[in-house]
């Protein structure tokens, strides 16, 4: 019992500690303790930002939901969120199949805090953000203008995927495959 008491009397103190913050031995002002509660808001909002993903029904192997991915996508990218452009992401997402953290195109681009999924380099990323930014990054470096080009026309979702083959992304005809079955 005296190891149970011991760890609540060691609780109650540093509870204490806490409960009514002070600066140089005085009681803070009403300010300075909404400035301290708002900085622990802060901090616990910016801790719960790098959760890994929870699987769901509603999201893909990479722990995202692929439609909202595919709009996120397309709205970062400054492409038109249209069903074409939607159905062409949904389908790219599901032609790389992957289980990267946050990394439904399977991008190998590097990002802060990134690291390897698999040997080839594809990323797992520490949260929706980076995954989206990094994928955005990649499709943005001059390697892409097809896909560009077809996204930013948003009314084939096949010209997207043919543009995706004949790109040097490793999807390759597999996006193609997956519309014709639809």
């Amino acid at each position: 019992m005296e190891g149970i008491a011991g760890v609540q009397a060691r609780i109650a103190e540093i509870t204490s500690r806490f409960s009514t913050p002070s600066v140089g031995g005085g009681v803070l002002g009403a300010g300075e303790v909404e400035e301290v509660q708002d900085f622990a808001a802060q901090l616990a909002e910016a801790q719960a930002t790098t959760e890994a993903p929870v699987p769901s029904a509603d999201l893909n192997k990479a722990g995202v939901n692929p439609t909202q991915w595919s709009q996120d996508f397309l709205g970062a990218l400054g492409m038109p969120v249209t069903a074409e452009n939607v159905r062409a992401v949904n389908a790219w997402q599901q032609a790389e199949g992957t289980a990267a953290a946050f990394n439904p195109l399977a991008t190998t681009q590097k990002w802060n805090g990134a690291t390897n999924f698999n040997s080839v380099g594809v990323k797992n990323f520490l949260s929706y953000e980076d995954g989206l930014a990094a994928n955005v990054d990649v499709i943005q470096n001059g390697k892409y203008p097809n896909i560009l080009a077809a996204l930013t026309k948003g009314t084939n979702a096949m010209e997207v995927a043919e543009a995706i083959n004949d790109s040097p992304w490793g999807s390759g005809g597999l996006v193609i495959k997956i519309l014709q079955a639809q």
